[in-house]
């Protein structure tokens, strides 16, 4: 018997070929998506962070720190360029926010970074690692227990990642305040000593953290501590005090102040004031340097007594140097006692019409009446006409 021949389902038939094309094409257009995977993974990427697959790899949270500290973190990132990368600025965004740069090759060798964040042309090798560390100095943040969050720009030249920002978050927190700011002693007499006082209080009117005392002083300084109300506020009273016969020159130090808790018991975060000053003779002409004019007005200055109810007696004021003929130096004293002498002299340098064009300089010196110190001088100049 003669079997009958299949016959073929028509929409089957029709169907056949286009699934065949559509597998095809599937197959064509996986083909250039793996070639682009593959790719992507050896295209230049520029500066890559190596926690890159953290939420924010740019961002860095200090949380709560006290006033006074000084925080730093450091951001590390990859060359992937390709090429070395040139970092050519590293800008922050307040001053309270200091950055630096280095690297460190793939052999182990660091290589630090200019000091300026300008035109830094710091080049980064490829495959080094660039560790950007940016440092918080607390005293300087504007406004202490208000959420800071501080940014840094980054600009290079890199193809795919020419700017980077990084931010950094802080909560500084500071239970007092300090007006003013530092104990600044400016000029203290060698033979007299100087003190300056500084008002403390609390940062927030009402709050309950008291100073409890003076725990240190550092430097040739001593300090004393009271209490007292002021329209129902404490008010601490903190006297520096520099002695007598301290050396020339610039002495610094710390009062470091014991603090409690913020409900006024325990012990505290302590509270320091920085102290600045500078030891001079016990008169000085203001200013330090005489800058002579080229217009004919007499340049002033003012021979100062700086220890406390201190007088004294000018003799003679002269000049030694370049163009003493074509100066004329005057003095006279301001609110002189019976004796003539005065704790303020006026002191004045007049150009003559014949002063010379050329560029000179010297020295004016003040002769006094004490055998301590019989004489002081300063410095004068003009540049050429």
């Amino acid at each position: 018997m003669e079997h009958p021949r299949p016959t073929l389902d028509p929409l089957r038939t029709s169907l056949l070929p286009r699934w065949t094309l559509l597998a095809g094409a599937a197959c064509l257009l996986l083909l250039p998506a793996c070639d682009r995977t593959s790719a992507s993974a050896t295209a230049p990427q520029g500066f890559v962070y190596v926690n890159a697959d953290a939420p924010r790899p740019y961002f860095h949270d200090f949380g709560e720190r006290f006033w006074g500290q000084t925080i730093e973190h450091t951001f590390q990132l990859v060359n992937r360029e390709g090429r070395a990368i040139v970092v050519q600025d590293l800008l922050p965004d307040c001053g309270c926010t200091i950055p630096r740069t280095s690297w460190v090759g793939q052999d182990g060798v660091r290589v630090e970074g200019p000091m300026l964040p300008q035109n830094m042309d710091l080049h980064v090798p490829d495959g080094a690692m660039l560790e950007v560390s940016i440092t918080i100095d607390t005293t300087r943040v504007e406004r202490p227990n208000q959420h800071k969050l501080a940014q840094v720009r980054l600009r290079c030249d890199s193809a795919e990642t020419p700017y980077l920002t990084f931010e950094l978050h802080v909560l500084v927190k500071r239970a007092f305040r300090a007006m003013p700011a530092e104990a600044i002693l400016s000029d203290i007499p060698h033979t007299a000593g100087k003190s300056v006082r500084v008002n403390v209080s609390t940062e927030i009117a009402g709050a309950k953290a008291r100073i409890r005392s003076v725990e240190e002083v550092t430097g040739p300084f001593t300090a004393t501590l009271s209490e007292s109300q002021v329209n129902g506020e404490t008010l601490w009273v903190l006297v520096v005090e520099a002695p007598p016969g301290l050396t020339h020159g610039p002495h610094t130090g710390k009062v470091q102040l014991g603090t409690t808790l913020d409900d006024g018991t325990g012990m505290g975060h302590s509270f320091e004031v920085t102290i600045r000053g500078q030891v001079v003779d016990d008169c000085i002409i203001e200013p330090r340097v005489l800058a002579i004019p080229r217009t004919g007005a007499a340049v002033q200055a003012m021979l100062i007594a700086l220890a406390p109810g201190a007088k004294v007696g000018v003799k003679n004021v002269r000049l030694e140097g370049g163009a003493t003929d074509s100066l004329r130096a005057t003095f006279s004293p301001i609110d002189a006692d019976a004796e003539g002498r005065a704790a303020r002299w006026k002191i004045e340098v007049e150009p003559l019409p014949n002063v010379p064009p050329q560029a000179f300089s010297g020295r004016l010196i003040a002769e006094l009446d004490d055998p301590l110190l019989p004489r002081i001088e300063v410095p004068y100049a003009a540049p050429p006409r």
